[in-house]
């Protein structure tokens, strides 16, 4: 099982497709808060995204206090320090260049990692971001506070999930967007069935929803690669306004408005996502560099 290094933590990661030594091209794209590397494993699928297994290396890696990854001081907890682990991890495989992109906090992680190093940028790929010039969303930072707060509480296996589905905060979601509401329920869910997590969980669920995404609105001009940006309308942890504000500022950027995610099947999700990558992936050209380099997207 892989497992890399960065600010002397033990990280975990995992990969499909070709090996990066071997790959045309590596795409590292990144889970949302609360998930792991199961979660972006259910995207890009080879035959859903019409690109051969061979020409690319994709990789996923469980962030600092997720999945297998250790959770260090949680007072540095940040999408500057996620972003820092993901350069990491590229650092760690010999990878110059690589297509960043991510779901939720995987896309403000990318997006970060974009600007702070934009020559490692080869593509960037945002799926449905929660983060812009700021922390997350308010309705976002209540309800996952909320969630800290009760799984923080001494009776929380007894109490976290009835006092969640009595919150105001949750009801107001459930009205207008139920995946997301989902998604707050599955941050109680996931340590109601791995307790050994829960120390973790609260310090993520504390600290990175207040964190910045962007700290300067004009970093992203720095980041001139191509850029596809998908986001859904109605949704009050994933802005649609964050997804238009990052296509405004991004000069290469391209904003495609998706289906909003089923609270049923996510199915449909799952293949638009991936259709919207595959063409995107296509229309720049995926190219193979001289014994295996890679070579970076061009425009269309």
């Amino acid at each position: 099982m892989p497992f890399y290094r960065s600010c002397g933590l033990r990280l975990h990661y995992v990969g499909r497709g070709a090996q990066p030594a071997g790959a045309a091209n590596s795409f590292l794209f990144q889970h949302g808060i609360g998930g792991d590397v199961r979660q972006p494993s259910r995207f890009l699928v080879p035959e859903r995204i019409s690109i051969p297994a061979e020409e690319l290396s994709i990789l996923h890696a469980d962030f600092r206090g997720h999945g297998q990854s250790e959770l260090g001081p949680a007072n540095c907890l940040s999408i500057g320090t996620l972003a820092f682990d993901m350069l990491a991890l590229l650092d760690h495989l010999g990878i110059q260049r690589a297509i960043l992109g991510g779901i939720s906090m995987g896309a403000a992680a990318a997006l970060r990692l974009a600007i702070d190093q934009p020559e490692r940028c080869q593509a960037l790929i945002l799926c449905r971001p929660a983060w812009f010039d700021g922390p997350m969303s308010h309705a976002a930072r209540q309800a996952l506070a909320l969630v800290a707060e009760l799984l923080a509480a001494d009776d929380w296996q007894l109490s976290a999930a009835p006092e969640l589905e009595q919150s105001e905060i949750l009801k107001s979601i459930e009205r207008v967007c139920p995946d997301a509401a989902k998604s707050i329920r599955g941050q109680v869910q996931s340590v109601l069935s791995h307790p050994e997590i829960r120390k973790r969980a609260i310090a993520r669920l504390r600290y990175l929803p207040v964190s910045n995404g962007i700290e300067r609105l004009q970093d992203l001009a720095a980041v001139r690669c191509p850029a596809l940006i998908l986001a859904a309308e109605g949704d009050p942890i994933h802005p649609f306004e964050y997804a238009r504000q990052i296509a405004r500022y991004l000069p290469t950027s391209r904003l495609v408005t998706i289906t909003p995610k089923s609270a049923v099947d996510d199915t449909p999700h799952l293949r638009e996502v991936d259709q919207m990558v595959g063409e995107f992936l296509s229309a720049n050209k995926l190219e193979r560099g001289e014994a295996g380099a890679t070579r970076p997207l061009r425009n269309g």
